[in-house]
């Protein structure tokens, strides 16, 4: 059931890039605000189209309100939760008028044939849908036919079982000096997982023997299952590398970015996922459990 529920989620998006918000609510808003979403992190963001694949007459903003702040503070107005919004009161033109959407973050939202939230149509939860006239199941279409709709807070913990991070060292033979400088060559080197249960969610981590010479060099990083911030600092503090990761599976690697790597990888901290997932994970084992994801290359385990 894991398996078709993510298979169920294979719609292009790109993987998150900024610093999960997390901090106080903000002050309520009469109607949820609009604006240039990115779809990247744990705000919750809307975008709807009178057309197909984030195309025509739109509208993107935050139903359940956002930040303004310099910080990244996740703003949930307590009074836009659940509350019923009218489409016409975002933007007249999508009236009975919308064929695509995007919903992603910490929230869930439904979508309704009639005014004031009434004919349900169905809900989403970080998915992405560009096509609704494919949808028609019997006489039923949603094709142009959302009138309102309601979000509210969640992370669908009920979802999450575990999630993994593994990483991928360097042998320690793999440095060599060239013209007097220390060079790495990507060969087979140490790998290790880390399974994150619902009980380590937010909890700051760090590799184990981080200081020796193999951990020093990263060639890559396979999340599957969750949203991971990763920091050049100790105890997961300073601005961060940024966020990947989402409910499928991830591969952060050392062409990534060269600078990215360079500075290494102290700590991270691991959330439930957000945004959209473009593949399915690997890290299952014949009966359900963690397993090693094959992405990492064949070497020998640290324990």
């Amino acid at each position: 059931m894991q398996m078709l529920y993510f298979i169920s989620l294979l719609i292009p998006l790109f993987t998150p890039t900024t610093a999960l918000p997390s901090g106080p609510d903000p002050p309520v808003q009469a109607r949820p605000p609009s604006g240039t979403v990115d779809h990247l992190n744990a705000y919750c963001q809307m975008s709807l189209y009178n057309d197909g694949h984030r195309s025509g007459e739109s509208w993107s903003g935050w139903p359940l309100s956002y930040s303004i702040d310099d910080k990244d503070v996740f703003n949930y107005d307590a009074g836009l939760n659940n509350q019923c919004v009218n489409i016409f009161e975002l933007n007249p033109r999508l009236t009975n008028a919308i064929s695509s959407f995007v919903v992603t973050g910490w929230c869930e939202c439904e979508f309704f044939g009639r005014l004031e939230c009434q004919e349900p149509l169905f809900a989403a939860f970080n998915r992405e849908d560009g096509s609704l006239w494919d949808r028609k199941s019997g006489y039923y279409n949603p094709d142009d036919t959302i009138e309102s709709y309601r979000c509210w807070y969640t992370q669908r913990e009920q979802d999450f079982d575990f999630c993994t991070v593994t990483w991928q060292g360097v042998d320690p033979w793999s440095f060599r000096e060239v013209h007097q400088a220390k060079q790495v060559v990507w060969e087979t080197g140490p790998r290790w997982q880390d399974v994150i249960e619902r009980r380590d969610i937010g909890e700051c981590r760090t590799l184990p023997d981080k200081d020796s010479e193999e951990w020093q060099a990263i060639s890559s990083i396979v999340i599957n299952g969750c949203t991971c911030n990763l920091y050049s600092e100790e105890n997961c503090v300073g601005e961060g590398l940024g966020s990947f990761g989402n409910s499928g599976n991830v591969i952060v690697k050392d062409d990534f970015s060269p600078v990215f790597f360079e500075k290494g990888i102290k700590s991270y901290m691991c959330f439930f996922p957000v945004g959209i997932p473009t593949a399915v994970r690997t890290d299952f084992d014949i009966g359900g459990k963690p397993g090693m994801p094959p992405e990492v290359r064949m070497g020998w385990v640290r324990d």
